[in-house]
């Protein structure tokens, strides 16, 4: 369990700083992490280690939330990044 918080809490800092990119970096790095499990414990713990793949994402979900509440209320600055138009 403590590791699924962890997972959770990694990615919603990601969330809240980085872009995408950094969240397929994580789940990349989420989905070597459950095939080395599954490998190395057995099929028991690759599914408990899904989970943590599972947090990572609902972490970034909650971290994006959490940034646009921050910019909302004015204790965060919106991103620097210039937006190119399409």
């Amino acid at each position: 369990m403590p590791v699924i918080a962890l997972h959770l809490v990694a990615g919603a800092v990601a969330g809240s700083m980085f872009t995408v990119r950094t969240l397929l970096a994580l789940v990349a790095f989420a989905v070597v992490e459950c095939v080395a499990a599954t490998v190395a414990l057995g099929l028991t713990a690759g599914l408990y280690s899904v989970g943590s793949l599972v947090a990572v994402q609902i972490g970034y979900l909650a971290g994006i939330y959490l940034r646009s509440v921050l910019e909302r209320v004015g204790i965060a600055q919106p991103s620097v990044r210039p937006h190119h138009p399409r």
